[in-house]
């Protein structure tokens, strides 16, 4: 099997916060094979490993700590990085979580200043759309050409 590295220094930095992380992240780029899946499914991966490895086994402490850790990586962040934590976490976070025991709103706990403002964004970007269609659609219209 082909090494994958993370592609970012966040995720390589997830890794190491959480070395429970790592089984989960093996399985996943075991997964893709040769393809590189890209920052924002890594992200997305880490939210599996947050919500479903530590929140829903009842282990908030460790949850409580992937919140603060984020939240630290978010302070003095440039664009690109609060992109990918914005969008390939919390985004994937609030889509993902909807559908679990207790909804994504059980998470807005843990959340730092930072994660506020950006949760908040998101439900507004969201607000009233049904489809990712509607928000592409909706940015579109908004956007000077």
């Amino acid at each position: 099997m082909p090494e994958h590295k993370p592609d970012t220094r966040i995720v390589a930095s997830l890794l190491e916060g959480f070395p429970d992380f790592a089984e989960r992240w093996e399985k996943y780029v075991a997964s893709w094979g040769e393809k590189a899946p890209g920052s924002y499914m890594d992200m997305a991966e880490f939210v599996h490993f947050v919500v479903q490895d530590l929140y829903e086994k009842g282990n908030l402490d460790e949850t409580r700590r992937a919140f603060r850790f984020l939240e630290q990586l978010l302070t003095g962040s440039d664009q690109a990085t609060r992109n990918l934590i914005g969008l390939g976490f919390f985004e994937t976070l609030q889509n993902f979580a909807s559908w679990r025991p207790g909804g994504n709103k059980v998470y807005e706990q843990f959340f730092g200043p930072i994660s506020n403002q950006i949760w908040s964004e998101l439900q507004a970007m969201w607000a009233g759309k049904s489809s990712l269609m509607d928000v592409i659609r909706a940015e579109r219209k908004n956007s000077p050409r």
